[in-house]
């Protein structure tokens, strides 16, 4: 039996002889998690979504690495719209397995598809947005986020609900019964989503014998078919207007915060046509260079009408190269946003990573100021946090996946309180793979660079001891 602890063999009994873990918990926490896995799939073919989501959580909880929990996992919150935390279990799994694994496809297939990735992500701020616009009172403004969100990502569970809290507030209860019904038609026990259909029946808008059948049949019904914005479907709830002298007076927030809306609303338009535009003039360009390429005395073309073709077809390259300029600069702007919502939600390795991926070709001195203060600020804190994981796979003997990580934090800063530890480990770990030389060039650094390092006297010793070693080879 291999030692989930410490990874080495043990041949009899339930106590490792190594670390002495006893096994047998392990085990048990193994099965337990193995169980709500089976409980969790049944639920997911059911349509119970949100039971098998807290089932799969749980079974990650006995065993972090559960690949199937992970797999399974990030393909329930795909159905229900949160590719972000699909995502993440994904990129967990194919740490843990890195070959065979169903989870590199899933990822494989997102990166194939980075627009609409982003189209996800658009969404999710809209939803966010919405909450934001309901906290202010602004209703109105939330419905139109609410419904742009819908619009960009149909799949997405808590935009739904959200409306449908917006339509009971406006006390339109027909539209709130179709959102309602789209909702348990994708997850069939829906907390809020039942909890609004029982508020539904309790102001006898609904009857609640056909609440029990709608509910019933919502349970057997095809996922597949999505709500229809018909002409039939009721209309979207209408912003009421205040009682001050029959006028309703936006606050001067609520007109701020719609006015960006518009201006947001008008990037992402300009980023979803901006590549049809570039991809028909990169036809006309074809063409008009097919036809100045075919030019010969044959033709019945003159010279000049050549020149004017070839200046047609200049002008266009050079307003394309524009086009596709500031296509890349707002998509690395959006990517700064990104990185710096997960700087707020103190995600700091995942904020690293979308930094190291934004071009800054374009930017103003204040897109290039916030970037720089973002990176000032995430880069220190996520060297820490790996140096940390770096630390831990050191102490458990793992010195590959250790020097990885030991690595990662060099490339990241170049100073701090913890870079002396970091050398000296990867002394030690040259040290055990028997590089001697590499291994005397990180104790070095420390001697030489660090010399309050809390880790010199450790260094000393070990370089003397590879000198001594040397001399009697």
């Amino acid at each position: 039996m291999k030692c989930p602890n410490c990874g080495k063999q043990v041949a009899n009994g339930f106590i490792c002889p190594y670390c002495h873990v006893d096994m047998y918990i392990f085990q048990k926490a193994g099965n337990v998690s193995i169980r709500l896995y089976n409980e969790g799939l049944r639920a997911a073919k059911e349509q119970d979504l949100s039971h098998a989501i807290d089932v799969l959580q749980q079974s990650l909880l006995f065993d972090k690495n559960n690949i199937d929990a992970h797999n399974l996992l990030g393909l329930i919150y795909a159905e229900v719209g949160q590719i972000a935390e699909a995502m993440k279990h994904w990129i967990i799994s194919t740490s843990l397995l890195k070959t065979d694994n169903l989870a590199s496809r899933y990822i494989q297939y997102w990166q194939k598809h980075a627009r609409e990735l982003e189209r996800q992500n658009d969404a999710i701020r809209m939803y966010n947005q919405s909450l934001r616009y309901l906290q202010q009172g602004s209703d109105d403004l939330a419905i139109i986020q609410l419904k742009k969100c819908i619009d960009v990502n149909p799949n997405l569970i808590d935009a739904y609900n959200l409306m449908t809290l917006c339509c009971l507030k406006e006390r339109n209860f027909k539209r709130a019964y179709n959102l309602i019904e789209f909702v348990l038609k994708k997850d069939c026990k829906n907390a809020l989503a039942l909890k609004y259909l029982q508020e539904l029946s309790e102001e006898k808008k609904l009857p609640i014998q056909k609440a029990k059948k709608f509910a019933l049949r919502a349970t057997q019904a095809d996922t597949s078919n999505e709500l229809k914005m018909t002409d039939s479907t009721p209309p979207m709830p209408r912003y009421k207007r205040g009682d001050k002298n029959g006028i309703h007076v936006l606050e001067r927030r609520d007109l701020i915060a719609f006015f960006v809306g518009v201006a947001t609303s008008a990037m992402v338009l300009l980023l979803l046509v901006q590549p049809a535009w570039n991809e028909e003039q990169n036809k006309t360009i074809q063409s008009l260079q097919a036809q100045v390429e075919s030019y010969s005395g044959t033709t019945h073309m003159t010279p000049e009408e050549v020149a004017a073709m070839r200046t047609q077809m200049e002008t266009l390259e050079a307003d394309n190269k524009k086009l596709r300029s500031e296509e890349t600069k707002q998509s690395n702007l959006a990517l700064l946003e990104t990185a710096i919502s997960q700087l707020t939600d103190q995600k700091y390795e995942e904020c690293v990573t979308t930094l190291q991926n934004i071009e800054t070709v374009g930017f103003s001195d204040e897109d290039l100021q916030k970037y720089e203060s973002t990176k000032a600020e995430a880069f220190p804190q996520a060297a820490q946090s790996i140096f940390t994981k770096g630390k831990s796979e050191f102490l458990s003997n793992n010195y590959i996946e250790a020097r990885t990580y030991f690595e990662n934090v060099l490339q990241l800063v170049d100073s701090g309180d913890f870079i002396d530890d970091v050398y000296f480990y990867l002394g030690e770990i040259a040290k055990q793979g028997k590089n001697v030389e590499q291994a005397k060039e990180y104790y070095q650094t420390v001697i030489s660079k660090y010399p309050d390092s809390n880790q010199l006297e450790n260094t000393k010793l070990a370089l003397e001891s590879l000198n001594d070693t040397t001399q009697t080879e």
